[in-house]
């Protein structure tokens, strides 16, 4: 190869001289690109951004390609062109393709957070009603984070080999499923059961679902495509929320089960129906070694987001358990549960954003602080009204959780290792939500709930000075350069 990469030329002449139809490129993550016979190399500066061309040119500008090929920081991924007649994601414009696959995979989001917020804004209190103990409810919630924990190591790789879609439409079909069981439901020991089951569709869920987006993603897509997924899932999670609580008190927890397994069943048909594969640069056979083997910068940012993960103790266990404590109705606890995702939602919306400016070392300290400093706050009020706000910013500051620990993951990973690489971040969070959810219970069963809360400040603040220390300011602008 010379130096000026002007011996490139003719290999991409004849490249899109015998494949005129052959234009839909694999995509990488970055925008830049210089092509050998075996591979297309993405490094991190604006070079060759123009690689793919629905009239099927290929080109690169040959006085850059040098300084490309040259980046120390350049990722190698393999080279796969399809006719568009046989395109995996669904044929036509690539462009066009991707953007359609997204906005329904947008629509699922949202209706699958209308269906399963429902259901858990009240599942704690509707269980603790039927008999259960405070400690069986933080239990319960350990049992769904083992479980989907358990199978998020796996279903991450075992997507890479087989692809996203027959994973995420079994799962949406369990979801549905789970909450039928939950309305038919007569004992706590039954609705253990039943989180049994949706922790199994959760599992095989999501990181399915975040590989899909990147899938869907073009080069530098993948922040932004993360936050309008969440986005959609937390309007959806807003309306659940209200509407899980009116429907609990006007009619009956059972009906807004009922209602739940209704809204996920057709999510679950809209999926199946019309979201694309999406790319799955994997392939092969799965392996179970492959469960483990990610890179050590996934390791270190996928543990300190399972450090975070104690804010889905509060979210899930103890605000609703604390506002009833202090008097609160099943709509109350259920439009605090609004409010706050209404808040993190707003978060999520400008994450992207915040990330791009502050890079990820200041957001994710940042949004740590916050939450701790809310918690002493929770610890310190007695009065109702008080505490669903400090709740409500809690989990608006928490909005920044997922979105940037799953962009940085993300961001890291190696081409076709993205479902090892967000199982591995998905199961290590699991793991430690539960630990954290039998220590927050056993807390609250047999000391404080306040000095629960007073554990969770902790942890946070702990984990605001850990993730400041830690993460290399120096990657600040590599990681803007990419949102």
């Amino acid at each position: 190869m010379e130096e000026n990469g002007e011996s490139l030329l003719p290999l991409m002449e004849g490249a899109c001289e015998g494949l005129r139809d052959a234009v839909v490129v694999e995509f990488g993550r970055v925008n830049d690109l210089a092509m050998t016979q075996r591979t297309l190399r993405w490094g991190t500066s604006n070079y060759g951004y123009n690689c793919c061309r629905e009239d099927g040119d290929l080109s690169v500008d040959p006085n850059k390609t040098r300084n490309l090929i040259a980046h120390p920081d350049y990722r190698e991924v393999p080279v796969r062109l399809f006719n568009l007649k046989d395109d995996p994601r669904g044929g036509g414009s690539a462009t066009y393709s991707r953007r359609s696959g997204m906005t329904w995979l947008n629509l699922v989001s949202f209706l699958h957070g209308l269906g399963v917020f429902g259901s858990f804004t009240i599942l704690p209190v509707y269980m603790r009603d039927l008999g259960g103990t405070d400690f069986l409810v933080s239990l319960s919630m350990a049992l769904f984070y083992l479980v989907r924990g358990s199978l998020n190591f796996l279903s991450g790789p075992l997507s890479d080999s087989s692809g996203r879609r027959k994973l995420i439409t079994l799962a949406l079909a369990l979801f549905s499923l789970s909450h039928v069981c939950y309305a038919l439901s007569r004992a706590p020991t039954a609705i253990l059961a039943s989180i049994a089951l949706q922790a199994t569709a959760a599992g095989l869920y999501w990181p399915v679902a975040f590989a899909l987006v990147s899938g869907l993603s073009g080069p530098g897509e993948g922040p932004h495509n993360i936050g309008r997924f969440l986005l959609a899932l937390g309007v959806g999670g807003v309306a659940g929320s209200w509407l899980g609580g009116i429907v609990a008190d006007v009619y009956s927890p059972k009906a807004t089960f009922w209602l739940g397994a209704v809204i996920l069943a057709v999510a679950c048909g809209t999926f199946a129906s019309f979201v694309p594969e999406g790319r799955n640069p994997g392939g092969g056979r799965f392996r179970l070694r492959d469960v483990l083997s990610v890179p050590s910068e996934v390791r270190l940012p996928s543990l300190l987001a399972a450090g975070a993960s104690i804010v889905w103790a509060v979210f899930n266990v103890g605000m609703p358990l604390w506002l009833r404590d202090l008097g609160a109705s099943y709509s109350f606890i259920g439009g605090t549960r609004a409010v706050a995702s209404g808040a993190n939602l707003g978060v999520v919306a400008s994450a992207p954003f915040i990330i791009g400016r502050s890079g990820f070392r200041t957001s994710l300290s940042s949004y740590l602080l916050l939450c701790g400093l809310t918690m002493v706050g929770v610890c310190a009020s007695s009065d109702l009204l008080a505490s669903a706000v400090l709740f409500s910013a809690f989990w608006g500051g928490a909005g920044m959780e997922v979105v940037g620990w799953t962009s940085l993951v993300e961001y890291r990973s190696p081409g076709g290792r993205v479902g090892a690489s967000m199982g591995m971040l998905r199961g290590l969070r699991d793991m430690f939500t539960l630990g954290y959810l039998l220590a927050f219970g056993a807390l609250t069963q047999w000391v404080d709930i306040r000095l629960a809360f007073g554990f969770v400040a902790l942890v946070l603040l702990g984990l605001s000075v850990t993730v400041w220390t830690h993460l290399n300011p120096q990657r600040r602008e590599v990681c803007r350069s990419s949102l």
